[in-house]
């Protein structure tokens, strides 16, 4: 495919006394253009002169005067999207803040039906800066700067459309022989249900905030609070209760909330020669389905373990992509079964005895960094983690012990141990049930040192008399300590969307030395 983009802006500012007003409009218009080309190669077995089932001549018929190619290809196809925007500011005396600013899209019908080609995201945002005020000055050798924020804005999104997938598609089935027996039809059906309804996913937040400097801003702290809900979100591959016999195509299946606190806190100071600063952020999350389609009323599946089942689920009341299975409870020492808790109480561990048992979204995430340098020597560390969140781990094997995997192994039931056991028999007879439940379920908080990097620049006065401004070599250690209960080989690396927080063997992250060398001419 071949791809391009052109933007167009233009920015105009005008002073008025204490007042600054300025204003932007553009355009922007991107296409993408694919073309296909196929070919194949076709032999005839009847110039070979052997057996055709014989292995060692399975592709000498591709090598005879009578193979055939041929060449096909489609003309070049398009997806195209147009956007106008604009935006209007105004600022008095660096005190009092407030713009407004509207975006127009449109995706053309590779994406979304006619009539809902077009969606409107407007935002606005204000903010005071309150040290500006006479009222504040008598603290102001404390407090040296302090604003208050305040914005609320939309965008939208397509999540990834294309192909027309909203289309009801006529396909055809293949060859019917008709009533006379000797006469062979094609036949079509749907294979989609189509659904001219679809339109914009929308992204809606409201972000509250307070940026504060204090002793000649050396200590800075940002706070914000922000909700941001997701209506009319974009989900495919559902199977809705009203839809039979064909695949059902995307629907705006419900809206998801989020609300959640920001905090950053930094220092840096000098003394000296030596400069250092710390600076560290925290984030909190806390996510819930509030609505989803009529016709998905019990709740959309999501990914699953091999032939296992499902084991996530979205569903109104609960965390998005949740996971979905049994409480375990134990080994039957008898046995060596898994045990779960029967919810509905009815004397039997069936679909409905199914719950919520954790999600892969953290409740907590945070970041600390360091850095230093003297003269010319740096230094800087980061670290990351978070916390509140669980992995669904779906790999585990109990018969043998793999590498970290040893948990099953050695926790599992066997005639020796039969009263400890934390783990089912590798023969128990639900052992299916068992990796759809809890007890595959593992805290997902971590603490990683992404980075410690060592660094040092030569002199000026030395490099610039080759012609360089600036000589760097380094030595880094990237993603080398991870501090975590978790017994699987990644707890950062986990899948994404309706799989969020399964672990399903993805490689996980690298340890990396890096040397490295900067030169700027």
């Amino acid at each position: 495919p071949t791809y391009y983009q052109w933007e167009n802006f233009i920015n105009y500012t005008k002073d008025i006394k204490k007042h600054t007003l300025s204003a932007m409009v553009g355009m922007s218009y991107s296409q993408k253009r694919y073309t296909y080309i196929y070919g194949s190669y076709s032999g005839n077995d009847s110039d070979l002169g052997v057996e055709v089932d014989d292995p060692l001549f399975y592709y000498f018929a591709y090598a005879t005067s009578s193979a055939s190619k041929s060449l096909s290809g489609n003309e070049a196809t398009y997806t195209r999207k147009l956007s106008y925007f604009g935006r209007l500011s105004w600022n008095y005396l660096g005190r009092y803040y407030l713009q407004g600013s509207l975006r127009a899209d449109a995706a053309d019908t590779a994406y979304l039906p006619e009539g809902n080609l077009w969606g409107f995201f407007p935002s606005v945002s204000g903010g005071w800066t309150i040290s500006e005020e006479p009222f504040f000055q008598p603290v102001k050798d404390i407090v040296e700067y302090a604003k208050i924020r305040a914005s609320w804005g939309q965008n939208g999104s397509l999540a990834g459309l294309g192909s027309y997938a909203y289309a009801n598609v006529i396909e055809s089935q293949g060859y019917y022989a008709t009533l006379n027996g000797t006469e062979y039809l094609y036949g079509y059906s749907p294979s989609t249900s189509g659904n001219t309804d679809l339109k914009w996913e929308t992204s809606e937040q409201i972000d509250l905030g307070l940026d504060l400097r204090f002793l000649r801003s050396r200590l800075t702290f940002t706070f914000d609070w922000y909700q941001k809900k997701t209506k009319d979100l974009i989900v495919t591959g559902i199977t809705p209760s009203t839809v039979v016999g064909v695949d059902a195509s995307p629907v705006n299946a419900g809206n998801v909330k989020n609300i959640g606190l920001e905090f950053e806190l930094s220092w840096k100071d000098q003394i000296g020669d030596f400069k250092y600063g710390i600076s560290a952020n925290a984030s909190t999350l806390k996510n819930e389905v509030t609505y989803i389609h009529e016709s998905l009323s019990d709740g959309i599946d999501g990914s699953s373990i091999r032939s296992y089942g499902t084991v996530t689920r979205f569903e109104k009341g609960h965390p998005a992509w949740y996971f979905y299975g049994y409480k375990y409870t134990g080994v039957d020492p008898a046995t060596g079964d898994a045990t779960f808790e029967d919810l509905d109480g009815d004397g039997e561990i069936t679909e409905n005895d199914k719950t919520d048992i954790g999600s892969g979204i953290p409740d907590l995430t945070y970041g600390l960094t360091l850095n230093a340098s003297w003269k010319g020597f740096d230094a800087v560390v980061f670290l990351s983690g978070s916390a509140g969140s669980q992995i669904l781990q779906a790999l585990n094997i109990t018969d043998y012990a793999t590498n970290k995997l040893t948990y099953y192994f050695n926790n599992r039931w066997t005639e020796d141990n039969k009263e400890n056991a934390k783990t089912p028999a590798a023969s128990a007879s639900n052992w299916t049930d068992y990796l759809t439940s809890s007890g595959v379920v593992f805290s997902g908080n971590y603490l990683k040192v992404k980075q410690i990097q060592l660094g040092y620049t030569i002199p000026s006065q030395l490099t610039k008399k080759i012609w360089i401004d600036n000589f760097r070599v380094y030595v880094s250690l990237d993603d080398f300590f991870c501090f975590t209960n978790y017994n699987g080989f990644d707890p950062e690396v986990t899948g994404t969307g309706s799989s969020q927080g399964m672990d399903n063997g993805r490689y996980p992250t690298s340890k990396k030395m890096v040397f490295g060398v900067n030169v700027t001419f």
